[in-house]
């Protein structure tokens, strides 16, 4: 009768050998599987943008940036970048918005009566295809405000008229007000970009795969 023989004592030292370098390479393969997966969300949130925002700009289209990990710490994170926040946290958490850095200046800036912690929506001013107003257009603002004359700027309500408080241009020799930004409640929003599903998927798909190769290829390196 045929018989096999399996001698493990020729190969137990073997194993410990590949044992012992698997652990030791494996905080650092780890490391760097988290931060490879960490990219390629950050990837998927961004190019989710365009999906679940309306018309979002390059700015917004790049809101996501990566904490990487490292042997001693194995966290990446994948967070909204500061000055994207404003534009963005809510429709992830949903809730009322914060101010934009435009009406925060805005309001430093006021003349006259106008509501604090308020947003600013365009009147008759000119948008671009994002339906926002340009940062140079924000700016010029910004110097004709407490000027005098035409194209001067007032910020607060106009007096002796039933108009909404907000952010107004001078024309017609200071006669009229042309209203470019109107005064209201901050909106609420409902949570509408699925940051957390977004992430998981991509580290259930990819984690696994770059774990396994790291791992061989660091092994193999010694």
């Amino acid at each position: 009768m045929a018989s096999i023989t399996l001698n493990i004592r020729n190969e137990l030292p073997k194993a410990v050998r590949w044992t012992d370098a698997m652990t030791k390479q494996l905080p650092f393969s780890i490391s760097q599987a988290l931060n490879a997966t960490g990219f390629d969300a950050r990837k998927s949130l961004n190019g989710a943008t365009r999906q679940y925002f309306d018309r979002p700009t390059k700015f917004i289209q790049k809101s996501f940036l990566v904490r990487k990990s490292t042997k001693r710490n194995l966290i990446v994170e994948v967070y909204p970048d500061a000055k994207r926040k404003p534009y963005i946290g809510r429709n992830i958490t949903g809730g009322i918005r914060g101010q934009k850095p435009f009406e925060l200046r805005y309001q430093s800036l006021t003349t006259g009566n106008l509501p604090q912690g308020n947003a600013l929506i365009p009147a008759a001013i000119r948008t671009n295809a994002n339906g926002n107003v340009s940062l140079a257009t924000i700016k010029r603002i910004s110097r004709q405000v407490a000027t005098k004359g035409s194209n001067s700027v007032f910020i607060g309500q106009p007096k002796g008229a039933a108009r909404p408080p907000g952010v107004y241009q001078r024309y017609n020799r200071n006669k009229r007000l042309r209203p470019l930004f109107l005064s209201v409640d901050l909106p609420s929003y409902r949570p509408i970009f699925p940051i957390n599903e977004i992430g998981a998927k991509v580290a259930e798909r990819r984690f696994g795969v770059y774990l396994r190769q790291y791992l061989a290829a660091n092994v193999a390196k010694g």
